[in-house]
């Protein structure tokens, strides 16, 4: 568990209904962003961030994603799961953890999220936590849910809550191969797996306030077109670390 995380599964499945029209021939994952299908944004942050295999768990438009697999022209290993029926978020993990490493990254595909992935494997790693989550401090936390953090141990999870500042779930989560083993599927991360190692006391969360978008909505998928290339403008020309 000394090595640094190298595989990440970056959910992909869902439909993406709050997007309308955008969705209706094209999964969200692979909607344009900055002239790029949204997903090639994820896995290039992920590859600067020390993450060489990728795996997508895949559903909805599934042939569209293996279309642009085979155009897909980056350095980064990149594979396909696909889910033959619905699993929600996480079922798919115990079904296929025999291609799972010991310490892996969970992420949305619909979330861009830069956070420091070696820190997040480093925190698994040197504590006997189970979980490591990325939390994002944010101006207003209606559309997420408040995450709750003491000592850097998350005490609530995905809590709905008035509006007003806080941390809420980032989408990125370092796991151990282990707690995925076993499990029932289908499974949600969000309901049933971090609900139970949060009430266990197991599950870190790392505080990160580095360049976040989620598209998942008409409004951030505007946002988008602008921000995530200023945002990669600005890492291009040094200007984040």
């Amino acid at each position: 568990m000394s090595h640094p995380i190298r595989q990440a599964v970056v959910l992909a499945g869902g439909k993406g209904t709050r997007l309308g029209g955008l969705t209706s021939e094209t999964p969200k994952p692979l909607l344009p962003v900055g002239g790029r299908p949204f997903i090639e944004w994820v896995i290039t942050n992920l590859a600067r961030h020390g993450v060489s295999d990728v795996i997508l768990t895949i559903g909805y438009r599934a042939e569209a994603f293996e279309n642009w697999l085979g155009t897909f022209s980056g350095s980064t290993e990149v594979s396909l799961f696909v889910e033959e029926r619905p699993l929600d978020t996480g079922g798919a993990l115990s079904v296929m953890v025999e291609r799972l490493d010991e310490a892996l990254l969970v992420l949305n595909g619909d979330t861009l999220f830069d956070a420091p992935m070696a820190a997040l494997g480093e925190s698994l790693a040197d504590s006997e936590a189970d979980a490591v989550i990325a939390l994002r401090p944010v101006e207003d936390v209606t559309r997420y849910g408040r995450v709750g953090l003491s000592e850097n141990i998350v005490t609530s999870f995905a809590e709905k809550s008035g509006p007003g500042p806080g941390l809420i779930n980032g989408g990125l989560y370092a796991l151990r191969r282990r707690d995925l083993e076993g499990r029932r599927s289908p499974m949600s991360i969000e309901r049933d797996l971090l609900p139970e190692l949060v009430r266990g006391g197991r599950v870190r969360g790392l505080e990160c306030d580095g360049f976040f978008i989620d598209i998942g909505v008409p409004t951030a998928y505007s946002e988008a077109q602008r921000s995530v290339p200023e945002w990669w403008e600005e890492i291009s020309s040094g200007g984040l670390a």
